[in-house]
């Protein structure tokens, strides 16, 4: 049994460590896209518009839930 805990709670870490980068990930993702529709440089074109835009919901979808949001998805699946 002891042995199962720790494969757990290895499988938990990773799971923080992957929650933290993706934030990570979403954050510089949506300071880049902040700065281009505020500069709009002349490269950058309707279609790299449309297309950040849809990777950015994207992003926002998928991101991992937090703790307390796994937390109320559990309960509310109840």
């Amino acid at each position: 049994m002891a042995e199962f805990d720790e494969l757990r709670g290895g499988q938990r870490e990773k799971l923080d460590v992957f929650q933290a980068q993706f934030a990570l990930f979403v954050e510089v993702f949506q300071e880049m896209f902040n700065l281009l529709e505020e500069h709009a440089p002349t490269w950058y074109t309707e279609e790299h518009h449309r297309r950040a835009v849809a990777a950015l919901g994207a992003l926002q979808k998928s991101r991992p839930l937090g703790k307390a949001e796994a937390a109320r998805s559990q309960k509310a699946g109840k």
